[in-house]
């Protein structure tokens, strides 16, 4: 149950996620995969990366861990083959491809504090 949990609110997440334009799967199973990709890399990779690059973020009082998310966000949309996430368009100004993965990691967090408190 201890790994079922995490699982299930990272898919409730990512199936939030659909109501943005920009993101988008193709089934429920590439919720499923991406929601299994997603816990391994911030579950196992991201430590690493983390202590790699600790100099770094310490110099950037902490700012670096946020592109460390936006690239894992990134490495999950290009490892899980039915999970996209397109161009944004915010106030008819159209965002490219980083500025939209800044925007879906920054609704990730919020939304992930949000499930963590119900389930």
């Amino acid at each position: 149950m201890k790994l079922l949990k995490p699982l299930i609110r990272t898919a409730l997440v990512l199936g939030l996620l659909t109501l943005f334009p920009h993101v988008t799967f193709t089934s429920v199973i590439s919720v499923i995969i991406a929601a299994i990709v997603f816990e391994i890399l911030f579950s196992f990779i991201k430590p690493i990366l983390k202590l790699l690059f600790l100099p770094i973020n310490i110099v950037t009082l902490g700012l670096f861990s946020a592109l460390l998310n936006i690239f894992l966000l990134w490495l999950v949309t290009y490892l899980v083959p039915g999970f996209h996430i397109g161009d944004l368009q915010l106030f008819g100004a159209n965002l490219n491809q980083f500025f939209s993965l800044v925007f879906t990691a920054f609704f990730i967090s919020i939304i992930q504090s949000f499930v963590r408190v119900f389930i």
